[in-house]
């Protein structure tokens, strides 16, 4: 049988960004998953490495949603940082679960991709604004617990070196 042969060329900036998005998402979950467990970690006292990655692994088993939830409680958020949260929480969802269903049909002609990647980076605007308001809580925590992260970038650097 053979297969049948698509040529994507004119999807691939669609590709590039919908990925992008993607990274971004994971991004948002692993740092609300290292930001709670850092909080346990310096609240209820040093957390063996073997429970650190169990909560880190607990933590990356649930939803997006249900992760915002946990860090709203352990973290004093003012509105506007919920709010950036919950809209990033929307345009998580609509992109991995909604947007090639529903916008299909912009794929089709020049007109709709732009306009489709017009939106994903809309969105991608979204993650990127609670991104960079929970990376210095997590940087505050981190300094706080004493880890020095030049060695762990180094240390990230090496394995992924060899």
């Amino acid at each position: 049988m053979q297969e049948t042969r698509i040529d994507a060329t004119a999807l691939n900036p669609i590709y590039l960004e919908m990925g992008a998005a993607v990274q971004d998402c994971q991004r948002i979950e692993l740092y609300i998953s290292f930001i709670v467990t850092l909080l346990i970690d310096l609240s209820d006292g040093d957390l063996t490495e073997e429970e650190f990655r169990g909560s880190m692994e607990s933590l990356g088993a649930q939803t997006m949603g249900r992760l915002m939830e946990e860090i709203k409680q352990k973290v004093g958020f003012t509105d506007d940082s919920v709010h950036a949260l919950r809209r990033a929480l929307k345009a998580r969802n609509f992109l991995i679960h909604r947007f090639y269903n529903e916008r299909s049909d912009l794929l089709l002609t020049n007109e709709g991709r732009e306009k489709a990647l017009r939106e994903i980076r809309a969105k991608r605007s979204q993650l990127n604004t609670a991104n960079a308001m929970l990376d210095p809580v997590m940087k505050d925590l981190i300094r706080l617990k004493g880890i020095d992260m030049d060695q762990v970038r180094t240390e990230l650097e090496q394995r992924f070196e060899t």
